[in-house]
């Protein structure tokens, strides 16, 4: 269990990298794996999102069970009313988990519950974009749900910005390598590819990125 604590950035990395891989797969040789839809994908990168969630709080409270007297005073505590809280939750935390409810909310649910709602709302106007003005796959929105819910968060603030601006280049070195019509625009060059590469960038370096530039 210790070796899992110790590189549970490593593994998560890992499982997303292998995850991602048969997306691209998804994407490229659809006839290889035709029977696992985006749908299917969704659910699968919404429950690993989950299970991750569970398994860190899961991870905190042993953590804090087994390591010494005072890690052990935090699991029965309530949430002290010197810490500002919202006045309408503040009895959900005024229990003997208290402290401890409100450190995995704050430090790993708040992260999936904003990556969730990131992610639906912009799944939500993209799909709006491709219903007045094309420019997608078929199942398009639902791929790019698929990599933000991938990216994870913070990540997804490096993968989608990231993903525009190289289907911008992909877009100005296919009308250059004239692999395109002169009348190129967004309809002739799929820009699906672009955010994949997003996404490998952003689960190797969001963190590094995101370092410099705030």
């Amino acid at each position: 269990m210790n070796f899992i604590f110790s590189n549970l950035n490593a593994i998560v990395l890992v499982i997303w990298l292998v995850f991602l891989a048969i997306v691209v797969i998804r994407y490229f040789h659809g006839a290889w794996v035709k029977d696992i839809s985006y749908f299917k994908l969704i659910l699968i990168a919404v429950g690993l999102n989950i299970f991750y969630a569970l398994f860190v709080s899961w991870g905190q409270y042993y953590v804090w069970a087994t390591s010494s007297d005072f890690t052990r005073s935090l699991l029965n505590s309530p949430l002290p009313k010197e810490v500002p809280f919202y006045a309408w939750a503040r009895p959900f935390f005024e229990n003997h988990l208290g402290y401890f409810l409100h450190y995995v909310l704050g430090r790993v649910w708040l992260n999936i519950l904003v990556l969730f709602l990131f992610s639906a709302s912009l799944y939500f106007l993209l799909k709006i974009w491709k219903f007045y003005r094309g420019n997608f796959l078929e199942q398009g929105p639902e791929l790019l749900l698929l990599l933000m819910l991938i990216s994870g968060w913070p990540g997804v603030l490096v993968s989608i910005p990231l993903g525009f601006f190289l289907s911008v280049l992909f877009i100005i070195f296919s009308y250059f390598k004239k692999t395109a019509p002169k009348t190129l625009s967004l309809k002739t060059v799929l820009i699906e590819p672009a955010f994949i590469l997003a996404t490998f960038i952003s689960l190797l370096f969001s963190r590094i990125i995101l370092s410099l530039l705030l």
